[in-house]
């Protein structure tokens, strides 16, 4: 359905992201596995899709106070578990909603699995 369909790519995006930040680790698997041949298909929107799911990558940037210039990257580092890239998906607007490679970074060493 959601070949070459890009208003209905969105959607399912928007859901299948929505749904594995809320979801409990049992659960997650089974929304990984839908996501694989929503990824796969050969269509016009195969690099959006990845893009729209697991972000674009962007050198977090950010002026300090009482400092004149920006700051980037490194620059921002203060702790060892910090992180000087972020990763937005273009189709998400909201502040809790993350790409998918930002919520893996964010479960890293809670999770085992």
């Amino acid at each position: 359905m959601c070949k070459d369909n890009a208003k209905l790519s969105k959607r399912v995006t928007k859901v299948f992201l929505r749904s594995i930040e809320q979801a409990h680790l049992d659960t997650v698997k089974g929304y990984l596995k839908a996501l694989k041949p929503f990824l796969r298909a050969n269509d016009s929107l195969k690099q959006q899709k990845l893009e729209w799911v697991f972000g674009i990558p962007e050198v977090v940037s950010r002026k300090v106070y009482g400092d004149s210039k920006c700051k980037y990257g490194l620059e921002l580092i203060d702790r060892i578990n910090e992180e000087s890239t972020k990763f937005s998906s273009p189709i998400l607007f909201g502040a809790a909603d993350e790409a998918l490679i930002a919520q893996i970074v964010k479960c890293k060493g809670r999770f085992d699995v």
